[in-house]
């Protein structure tokens, strides 16, 4: 597990209890958020998340596989928010909420879950632009906020338009690369 906020997580029986007991002091209340506005019952996201961590101790071998444990938290207490309202509705133990509500909830830019989505998906792509070699990065910047065309790029900077263009493919694939292992979790 590699990210570049998060160092790989260490291997012995104590230190993993160490860095578990740390998981769950930094990233409880801010899941309980999340549950809380799918399921809309406190007890009910407290009791969510706390199983999403019981599932994660348990599975503690895999977490070597994770790249980012936040986005995986986040994911997992957001399926399992979801399957708990699906699980009672069955039995009409819930209010009625429809598929089409939940991805709005979930998803939509005006809705708390959506930003928290957006804003995780955002500092995911910062991350990476970040992590370009200089040049590319410089490249990749200058044509995103500056909207400068190749040509004006290649132009200030002093290189070819190809050079611009092969740097913006590597940029390009970087990101869409990072973005979708995100998207993956």
């Amino acid at each position: 597990m590699e990210n570049c906020d998060q160092k790989p997580l260490p291997s012995t029986p104590e230190a993993d209890i160490e860095t578990f007991e740390k998981l769950y002091e930094k990233y409880y209340v801010y899941l309980c958020m999340v549950a809380l506005h799918i399921v809309r019952n406190r007890d009910d996201a407290e009791e969510i998340v706390s199983d999403v961590f019981v599932k994660l101790w348990n599975s503690a071998d895999r977490l070597k596989e994770i790249r980012s444990v936040k986005a995986y938290l986040i994911r997992a207490v957001h399926n399992a928010s979801l399957n708990y309202i699906e699980r009672n509705r069955k039995y009409g133990l819930t209010e009625s909420i429809h598929a089409r509500d939940i991805n709005i909830l979930s998803w939509d830019g005006d809705y708390p879950l959506g930003k928290l989505y957006e804003k995780e998906l955002l500092d995911v792509i910062r991350n990476c632009i970040e992590k370009l070699p200089d040049s590319c990065r410089e490249i990749f910047l200058l044509s995103r906020d500056t909207d400068l065309k190749y040509i004006e790029i290649s132009d200030r900077l002093g290189i070819s338009v190809n050079t611009v263009k092969a740097q913006m493919k590597i940029a390009l694939a970087r990101i869409r690369e990072t973005v979708s292992k995100y998207m993956n979790i």
